[in-house]
């Protein structure tokens, strides 16, 4: 009897784990697919919201997202906006590989890797994301 208990409360924990996992992958494709309309629509407010932080304060790099009523800081996101929609514009398609998480120290790193095709020539770049207090923010793009 005390078996089936163990199995069971197993199965329940195992069963949450994946369904947790299974949810921040799902948040982390969302948020790509949404940086991607924004930065084809030229959004770049609404896509601040996506992308963390890097700048002069160390306070809030990789902790919170750009701020977009800051001139300097809208121009960067621009930059990275004007960088995914040149990958966009230059594919016929594209295609999301499967999501996956990596540990950086006491951070994990969760990206997913897009495959930008152009006739035969494909490009495949990797999205890298951080969970944040707001979400899943755009960390890095390779």
């Amino acid at each position: 009897m005390n078996r089936i208990k163990l199995v069971t409360a197993l199965l329940i924990f195992v069963s949450s784990v994946s369904s947790a996992v299974f949810a921040q992958n799902s948040d982390v494709k969302s948020n790509l697919v949404s940086l991607f309309d924004l930065s084809k629509s030229k959004s770049y407010e609404k896509a601040a919201a996506l992308i963390a932080y890097e700048g002069e304060d160390k306070t809030r790099i990789q902790k919170e997202a750009f701020n977009s009523s800051n001139k300097d800081e809208l121009t960067q996101v621009k930059r990275i906006c004007k960088k995914i929609s040149a990958l966009i514009e230059l594919s016929s398609k594209y295609d999301f590989g499967a999501p996956s998480v990596k540990k950086d120290g006491e951070k994990e790193i969760h990206s997913i890797e897009v495959s930008f095709v152009s006739g035969d020539q494909k490009l495949v770049t990797e999205f890298s994301f951080i969970k944040t207090e707001k979400g899943f923010l755009l960390s890095n793009m390779n």
